[in-house]
């Protein structure tokens, strides 16, 4: 009889690991890592405070644990480095005979590259981005790990203060979608579902891409007033302008990881919107 491999996902609570968690818990043996130790799902999870006391020797370690500085959410450089770059040094050192996947984002790479690739430059555009990417560098001195950068995730269970629910709560209870400038920032965004498919393909072919960094984005990058607009038709909220807004817009190109593992995002962005908007009226 063959043995389920073990995986351990830290941060299994949160957006991410906690989706990653429902499709990969079937087929194999799931450990979790969060703020204190507990019976999740009927699945062990260990205190992050406490590694020394955790025995298990997982086949697999996927790091989905991260402090993130997002809307009115503001954490210090010491706070951002402590989790992401800290506990990141402790985990692998704790695992270290382990396959280990880390999620990481997109966030690392330079704002003036026209097109994003795997390989374009790197200039971290926060204290958050520079202690992610530092992990990385951290996780591939292990020589058995593989790096993937995400951009923005969005689907139920998604950072309220994020900009696809911002939206979304304003035109359900005022019936008014606030957009900045004349909402022509383009942003690229990865539904959860499709992230955790890649995430399992780096899993199952992992001798593909251990030692390399991929690059898990959409096809498409979407408008702030496509978005508006998508939100606007389904709830009868009128738009309205305010302000301006120089933030960047991001392009990439993923093809080589698509190549890699054969891997496409397959969610309709407008469907899954949609559904969203659903879910969020019934949570009223």
């Amino acid at each position: 009889m063959n043995l389920k491999k073990t995986i351990l996902i830290s941060g299994i609570k949160g957006f991410l690991a906690s989706h990653l968690f429902n499709l990969l818990k079937d087929d194999f043996t799931i450990y979790g890592i969060g703020r204190k130790t507990e019976l999740w799902n009927h699945i062990q999870v260990f205190s992050s405070s406490d590694l020394a006391s955790i025995s298990i020797e997982p086949d697999f370690l996927i790091l989905c644990h991260a402090a993130v500085s997002s809307g009115q959410i503001s954490l210090d450089k010491e706070q951002l480095f402590e989790v992401n770059v800290s506990l990141t040094e402790q985990l692998i050192k704790k695992f270290s005979s382990s396959r280990i996947v880390y999620i990481s984002t997109c966030s690392v790479y330079d704002l003036k590259t026209d097109l994003i690739h795997e390989e374009s430059p790197i200039n971290p555009q926060s204290q958050y981005a520079t202690s992610k990417y530092l992990a990385e560098q951290i996780v591939l001195e292990t020589s058995n790990a593989t790096i993937i950068r995400l951009s923005s995730l969005y689907g139920i269970g998604m950072k309220e203060n994020t900009i696809i629910p911002n939206y979304i709560q304003q035109a359900i209870g005022s019936h008014v979608i606030t957009v900045w400038g004349k909402g022509q920032r383009e942003q690229n965004y990865i539904y959860v579902e499709d992230a955790c498919q890649f995430i399992i393909l780096a899993i199952q072919n992992f001798d593909l891409v251990k030692n390399k960094t991929l690059l898990g984005v959409s096809k498409e990058e979407y408008s702030n007033i496509d978005l508006a607009y998508i939100i606007a038709e389904f709830t009868s909220a009128s738009i309205e302008f305010v302000n301006e807004d120089s933030a960047p817009s991001f392009h990439y190109n993923n093809q080589k990881t698509c190549d890699l593992l054969g891997w496409q995002p397959k969610t309709n962005f407008k469907e899954a919107i949609i559904n969203y908007i659903q879910w969020k009226k019934e949570q009223f």
